[in-house]
């Protein structure tokens, strides 16, 4: 097989007696990535539940090149991007195929998710005014959520697994930096949920899943709050206040290093709900003096 289309997915759907409302392909490099590891990194995308691989197909050399993906419930199409990040750190990419049939002039597919409906005669398609409302409603979404991948900056690693492997963060620097940009992106918290997921693996990524499973509406502080509660600090207010007041500047040490330790400390006191954000730069300040 030279590629994966749209009707060539639409057509293994029905090989394999699965629902193609319910079904994606994915396309590229699996080679090295076992069953569950890319069922952990298609669980990311929004709107995909409980996904199960339902057929592969291999290379010559033995790898995937494509997978069939069962999924519990028809996703919205128009919030998953036709590429995702498969390994941050080599640059790996999957393609994200949907099944089309389109077939001696009939077409029984989607438009980005929009139901169609055959033309007569002609083969012309017809759409009521509803519909194409809908259908550039979708566009519109689409185009949007495509900007916003194209234009943030990815956050590292983190598994949760000690000793910390090599490229990869600790808790701390990952919640720290994870906090910060998701501040600054300019999107819909769906898709901030979706860039914070994409930077977990292995024990951290189940506790996401499992808070995503208990709670269908989950936000991005819910994912946040349930990490923290596994991999945060132990030290309260008190002690954290504690810690602060005894953090000096070490002999030969660069005043921009000992600012980057006063920062990190209270940052988790502003976690703790010790004192606003607001008040960290007069913080710092008194602890500078």
């Amino acid at each position: 097989m030279e590629t994966l289309t749209g009707n060539s997915t639409y057509t293994w759907c029905q090989k394999k007696e699965t629902s193609h409302r319910r079904c994606m392909g994915a396309w590229g490099d699996f080679e090295g990535y076992s069953e569950e590891e890319v069922l952990s990194r298609i669980s990311t995308l929004y709107g995909v539940t409980r996904p199960k691989i339902v057929d592969k197909l291999r290379g010559d050399v033995g790898g995937m090149v494509a997978v069939l993906i069962e999924m519990e419930k028809e996703p919205d199409t128009s919030l998953i991007p036709p590429m995702m990040m498969a390994d941050e750190e080599t640059g790996k990419k999957w393609s994200i195929v949907w099944p089309v049939r389109k077939e001696e002039g009939v077409m029984d597919t989607r438009v980005l998710g929009v139901p169609v409906a055959s033309g007569q005669g002609n083969g012309d398609t017809n759409l009521t005014g509803g519909q194409f409302e809908t259908i550039v409603d979708k566009v519109v979404s689409q185009l949007e959520r495509w900007h916003y991948e194209g234009s943030y900056r990815r956050l590292r690693i983190f598994s949760g697994i000690v000793p910390v492997p090599t490229g990869e963060e600790t808790y701390e620097d990952w919640k720290e930096a994870a906090v910060q940009q998701a501040e600054e992106w300019q999107c819909p918290d769906q898709i901030k949920r979706q860039r914070v997921v994409e930077s977990l693996r292995g024990p951290a990524m189940g506790i996401v899943q499992a808070a995503r499973l208990s709670n269908p509406n989950a936000t991005l502080e819910t994912y946040l709050d349930a990490l923290d509660y596994t991999y945060g600090t132990l030290e309260d207010v008190v002690d954290l206040n504690s810690r602060l007041y005894h953090t000096f500047q070490e002999s030969g040490e660069k005043l921009s290093s000992y600012v980057i330790r006063v920062d990190k400390l209270l940052y988790k006191i502003v976690d703790k709900g010790g004192i606003s954000k607001e008040e960290v730069d007069e913080s710092r300040m008194k602890q500078l003096l």
